[in-house]
């Protein structure tokens, strides 16, 4: 199969994709940063306050995109159907998450720039803390709704993480999802880290799990 047969085939799973498993997740990330924008005032924020809106709220963009990327094939039945075609099921979701990834960084620039037309002053730190710390917590969804097969788990299993962020704060360190509203402006990079290294060892056990 030539380079450009290939491609096509992605194109057409890609616009199959965004046309049946993106919507649903894509409205409620977007939903999610209306949501963060009525509740929080975010006129004029500086320093920690900045970070307040970014880690409490807009950061759950990362689990409503990713969460979702084995939602479509949870049904046993309908995951040997798709893992019978030639392009294989582990190349669909990491299109999927590569798709739900980009959505991340695109509403979080979107939303700190609202933050920036309301005058906060939103350093790029506050931009690379906040999409780190939605895909890491995305990533943890992801692994646990792929590895149990079941979406809600994949949830549940972030809202532990969050609390745990607020109870063992200092115990989780660089991975603790809201570092930056306590005024620690470093050690994002770590849990960006955390959040691909979680996924593909999600894939690699799924693969041999043969559930991809």
């Amino acid at each position: 199969m030539g380079m450009c047969d290939r491609i096509e085939i992605y194109c057409n799973i890609l616009k199959v994709n965004l046309r049946r498993q993106y919507p649903w997740p894509a409205l409620a990330a977007v939903a999610l940063l209306v949501i963060t924008k009525l509740l929080f005032n975010l006129n004029a924020l500086e320093g920690a306050a900045v970070a307040q809106p970014l880690e409490m709220l807009m950061i759950w963009i990362g689990p409503a995109l990713l969460v979702p990327v084995f939602l479509p094939e949870q049904n046993p039945e309908l995951r040997d159907v798709v893992r019978a075609r030639q392009t294989s099921y582990l190349q669909v979701c990491v299109l999927r998450i590569l798709y739900a990834s980009l959505t991340v960084i695109a509403l979080t620039l979107v939303f700190t720039g609202l933050m920036k037309a309301d005058e906060s002053q939103v350093l790029p730190y506050h931009v690379w803390g906040s999409i780190c710390s939605a895909l890491l917590l995305g990533a943890v969804g992801l692994a646990a709704a792929g590895l149990s097969g079941n979406a809600a788990g994949g949830f549940m299993v972030c809202m532990l993480y969050y609390l745990a962020s607020y109870g063992m704060d200092r115990r989780l360190g660089c991975l603790s999802l809201l570092s930056m509203s306590k005024g620690q402006m470093s050690g994002k990079g770590w849990q960006l880290l955390a959040a691909v290294v979680l996924v593909l060892a999600a894939l690699a056990v799924m693969r041999r799990r043969k559930q991809i």
